[in-house]
């Protein structure tokens, strides 16, 4: 209640002082000058952010376990503290451009555990990940999180562009987009569904390697060939995973005047992942070895995967407001280990806003599905794989992802002031195959961790398949251009799939932050 409370205050004190700062003639404050001329025609800007979270934690409550002797459950009620900061310098002289940034990561009062007997298990929820990857409480590093050299008109063809070095990748994101309400679902509702920055968590990661791009007034296509960087949850980031190799191409019609505000890609995504694991019998789906919904004693093998997809969004005005639909579709073929791989996701979503009204009201509604395996004994692995998403994009609490899910969801976005938005989702998850993991997680963080985590089915004819329904709410407030507030509070009701592996069937996480970028 007291959270609830609390994110309920942030908006309304949101409200009233966004009013009182535009009255005052003082405010808001002018942009530091952060940019300068260069020798020989270049120019350099100095870019740096700092963010700070503070995470409050009530996951599902779990059953006791009996070899736990002095602690019967894991923590699963805490708040830890988490800091990022990022410097770094851009370089440029048309047609070239240089970056350079530095990351420095500061996390607090993660909860922590212990093996049995010695002491509690590992604790669970949101935080919990941060201790399965570096067992300490306190964790404080840096790390270069991007190095790259950009040239555009290449070999003098308008358009033609590369990028090398170390970067941040948002698959969806190739082609910009024109329409303010197209530029969202880009953002939120198509990019980094299966790989990204992971940039909701204190650490992220990062691309090494290169891609290359054609860009027209309608048309871009581009390329990729990446190995992700560890990171992500682990604290010790920026090292590569030797054992993971990315590749993609992508074509996409973008939003422009033969196109106006639709947006359709085409895209084709290929995965290797050759690391070595050694399941624990103990803890099969901790995320340590391959996760799936068979015996850990048979998971060994490669991982080589191909994602062929495509999305379309279009937006369009209609009566007082804009009307907007979307879709996607993803299929995958290839090998999991010694099964092959044969899987499926797909989304549809519609929404319209009122655009004449004081808080632009703009509801969506929208149903998603990704398979998952109904057979645990034969030969062909039917889970989609989420490869290396920005798992929160698409699981605001991210107790679930989009594995074995499907997602039957609402949406309102308002924005009640011009520096002030509100978000508020519901929920209703449900797994697709019963024999078959809920799953979480956000792909590989580190050579030994392979980054998805299972709550196993249980024995049942069909297995339970009612995970449950999510409400939550997020503000985001902006006073100034250089300062940004997001507060989000979320409320789990857990169904059968919850009530088979934990003692308690509700959860709670709230988070506050505040973000200084220039």
């Amino acid at each position: 209640m007291r959270v609830r409370r609390g994110v309920v205050l942030v908006g309304v004190l949101a409200v009233t002082l966004c009013e009182a700062h535009a009255r005052a003639g003082w405010w808001p404050p002018e942009r530091p000058p952060t940019s300068v001329e260069g020798p020989w025609g270049t120019r350099w800007t100095v870019e740096a952010s700092d963010r700070l979270r503070g995470e409050f934690v009530d996951f599902f409550r779990p059953k006791p376990k009996p070899d736990f002797k002095t602690h019967k459950t894991a923590k699963f009620r805490y708040d830890f503290l988490g800091n990022k900061f990022q410097a770094g310098v851009r370089l440029r002289r048309d047609p070239w451009e240089a970056f350079v940034q530095f990351q420095h990561t500061v996390l607090d009062d993660v909860p922590v555990g212990s093996p049995p007997p010695a002491g509690p298990p590992p604790p669970v929820g949101p935080g919990a990940t941060y201790f399965a990857n570096t067992k300490r409480s306190f964790q404080e590093q840096g790390w270069l999180r991007q190095g790259w050299v950009r040239a555009e008109d290449l070999f003098g063809v308008k358009g033609a562009g590369i990028v090398v070095g170390r970067q941040l990748w948002r698959d969806g994101l190739e082609a910009p987009a024109l329409d303010a309400n197209l530029v969202w679902l880009k953002r939120h509702r198509i990019a980094e569904r299966l790989i990204g920055p992971g940039d909701y968590t204190h650490i992220g990661r990062s691309y090494d390697g290169g891609q290359v791009h054609w860009d027209t007034d309608w048309l871009n296509v581009s390329g990729f060939g990446f190995q992700p960087t560890s990171g992500g949850f682990e604290i010790s980031a920026g090292r590569p995973i030797e054992g993971i190799q990315l590749g993609g191409l992508s074509a996409t019609l973008k939003d422009s005047p033969r196109f106006p505000s639709s947006d359709t890609r085409l895209f084709w995504i290929y995965y290797s992942d050759h690391r070595r694991f050694t399941c624990d019998d103990k803890a099969p789906n901790n995320g340590k070895c391959v996760v799936d919904n068979r015996p850990p004693e048979v998971r060994t093998g490669d991982l080589r995967i191909h994602t062929i997809g495509a999305n379309a969004a279009h937006v369009t005005a209609l009566g007082p407001g804009k009307a907007d639909v979307l879709g996607s579709a993803s299929g995958q073929l290839g090998a999991w280990q010694a099964l092959d791989q044969r899987a499926w996701a797909y989304d549809v979503e519609v929404g319209y806003q009122l655009t004449g009204l004081w808080t632009r009201p703009w509801a969506r509604l929208g149903f998603f599905r990704g398979s998952g395996d109904p057979d645990p004994k034969d030969r062909i692995h039917e889970t989609f794989f989420q490869i290396l998403p920005t798992n929160r994009q698409y699981a605001q609490f991210p107790f679930y992802n989009m594995m074995n899910n499907q997602d039957t969801f609402a949406q309102l976005v308002l924005q009640p002031h011009r520096s002030l938005g509100v978000r508020s989702d519901f929920h209703w998850l449900r797994l697709v195959e019963g024999k078959d993991f809920l799953y979480s997680g956000g792909g590989a963080t580190k050579d030994d961790f392979f980054g998805f985590a299972g709550t196993p089915p249980k024995d049942a004819p069909n297995g339970a398949r009612q995970i449950g329904y999510l409400v939550d709410i997020a503000f985001t407030w902006k006073p100034v251009d250089l300062l940004t507030f997001y507060a989000y509070y979320g409320h789990a009701f857990g169904g059968d799939v919850i009530r088979q592996s934990f003692a308690g069937r509700e959860a709670n996480y709230a988070y506050v932050e505040s973000t200084v970028a220039f």
